[in-house]
């Protein structure tokens, strides 16, 4: 538990008579808060420097099976830790043919999207046979239906090599990929240089903004290629 206690005595309804009795009486206790929101559920947890801070700074496992949700961040504020959770992740799942990508934004739950034009940096790791090649492969789907222009690079020759029959730009080789990853950066800096020449260029805007199409360099197996191939030149 992380709440303290005192003794307290209490006096009986006798003055004459010796009938006080003791009881306890919680003296302290964490103040916590939540808040659900668009599918997240945020609980504030307020630390004081007190004997249970550490506990309190590593709730997320027991949130996690507690409460049957993934976390989602956990962020350490002024005098207090937020952790940010998804909740009711079955009952929020959608099928492949509503993974859609429109106006920036990749939906992948009911109450869960990718907002690539904000943050185009995507991370996917899990383990062995949970479904990560699925996924990937529904992301692709959904980009190849909108105007997006993908590069798609698979070092195991494995199952997204295998696109390489149906669309353009996907390889598997050494020399393929470093030539892909040094030819994807050199695109990028000469489309910000052209971006930034354009009458309706705005700082601090992107390339949707200027009516441009995004364009995405799809990593698979990202670790294991870097791991058989040490300081690869054209990526060094």
């Amino acid at each position: 538990h992380w709440y303290e206690v005192k003794q307290t005595q209490s006096e009986g309804f006798f003055k004459d008579l010796n009938s006080s009795r003791t009881r306890e009486t919680i003296s302290y206790f964490p103040k916590i808060y939540y808040r659900m929101k668009e599918g997240l559920l945020s609980i504030r947890v307020q630390i004081s420097l007190g004997k249970y801070q550490e506990q309190l700074l590593k709730l997320e496992k027991k949130l996690e099976s507690g409460l049957y949700c993934e976390l989602v961040e956990k962020e350490l504020k002024d005098s207090y830790v937020e952790y940010t959770l998804l909740y009711d992740m079955i009952a929020n799942r959608i099928g492949i043919d509503e993974v859609v990508a429109e106006n920036g934004t990749l939906r992948l739950m009911k109450n869960q999207v990718w907002a690539y034009d904000s943050l185009p940096h995507m991370l996917i790791a899990g383990g062995t046979g949970g479904g990560k090649t699925y996924f990937l492969l529904t992301i692709i789907e959904a980009l190849l239906k909108s105007d997006a222009e993908l590069f798609i690079l698979d070092p195991k020759n494995a199952d997204l090599a295998d696109l390489g029959t149906v669309m353009p730009h996907v390889y598997s080789q050494k020399e393929e990929i470093s030539a892909c990853v040094e030819d994807f950066y050199e695109r990028m800096i000469a489309r910000s240089k052209a971006m930034k020449e354009m009458p309706n260029y705005k700082p601090g805007e992107n390339y949707a903004y200027l009516g441009l199409p995004p364009n995405f360099l799809i990593f698979d197996e990202y670790v294991a290629y870097m791991g058989a191939n040490r300081f690869p030149t054209s990526i060094e």
